[in-house]
């Protein structure tokens, strides 16, 4: 584990697009006192992602659907997702778990689920965030220091970006972005945020537009000590329901550093 641990945190300013076997997550690097999740734990189905499922928790409303809380929990983060039932089909909201390598979308389901990448940044599984007002809670909601993650385009994302679809329009155009806030809660009920951008057509230099296209780092030790992490979308792309581009981001190995330490 800690050969592992000290070769990513030598290279976490770097891009590092090689796979390798993930730590053990309930383990400390003893030196640094930073914990790796990477989300491995979590079993997938035979199309290789998570989604949560029915529960005895479940609960109706008004319109037929059914809403059923899970979690999952790696180390000292809980992942809050909420698996859905109603006379249209499933749904979901929160974080999902996959280990597919297809980079393409062609349809919602499973392709939702494919990063712009292909691969994880370590391991063999990501986390797909697509939120609605689900949160990470950390440390059991005692919280701790998040130091960083590493983030990617979903292709679902990358395909309305570069193509358009029918709720976003065409293709990005110069005018167009995307952003993902990261948004920390500290236990007084203060937060801080940290902006990603995930695309950016805004420069009059049509050369500077982008999209990211590969895993980046997220520096979040700004946001201090906090109790959980919330993550929302902004875009140029918005509609009488708010934004039209999908908002979906993936994630994986978020480093957390040791209360106390």
């Amino acid at each position: 584990m800690k050969k592992i641990f000290n070769w990513m945190l030598a290279t976490s300013l770097m891009l590092v697009p090689a796979v390798f076997t993930s730590c053990d997550s309930d383990d400390w690097d003893d030196e640094a006192r930073l914990q790796l999740i990477s989300f491995e734990r979590q079993a997938l189905n035979e199309e290789g992602y998570w989604i949560g499922s029915e529960n005895y928790d479940g609960s109706d409303d008004a319109y037929g659907n059914t809403s059923y809380p899970n979690t999952y929990t790696e180390g000292m983060l809980t992942l809050n997702t909420t698996y859905t039932t109603s006379s249209f089909g499933t749904y979901w909201s929160g974080y999902a778990i996959s280990a597919r390598r297809s980079t393409e979308f062609k349809k919602l389901t499973p392709d939702q689920f494919n990063s712009v990448t292909g691969y994880p940044h370590s391991g063999e599984k990501f986390c797909v965030v697509n939120t609605f007002g689900e949160t990470i809670d950390i440390n059991a909601g005692t919280g701790a220091e998040v130091q960083s993650l590493y983030y990617t385009n979903s292709a679902y994302t990358l395909n309305s970006i570069l193509k358009g679809d029918e709720y976003s329009g065409g293709p990005f155009e110069k005018g167009d972005y995307l952003t993902c806030t990261i948004t920390g809660t500290r236990e007084d009920g203060s937060t801080a945020s940290v902006v990603l951008v995930l695309a950016d057509y805004r420069d009059e230099d049509e050369s500077k537009h982008f999209s990211v296209r590969t895993w980046q780092r997220a520096d979040l030790t700004s946001l201090g000590t906090v109790t959980s992490l919330s993550f929302s979308f902004d875009g140029s792309r918005k509609g009488d329901y708010g934004l039209n581009t999908p908002a979906y981001l993936c994630i994986d190995d978020v480093i957390i550093k040791k209360p106390g330490s």
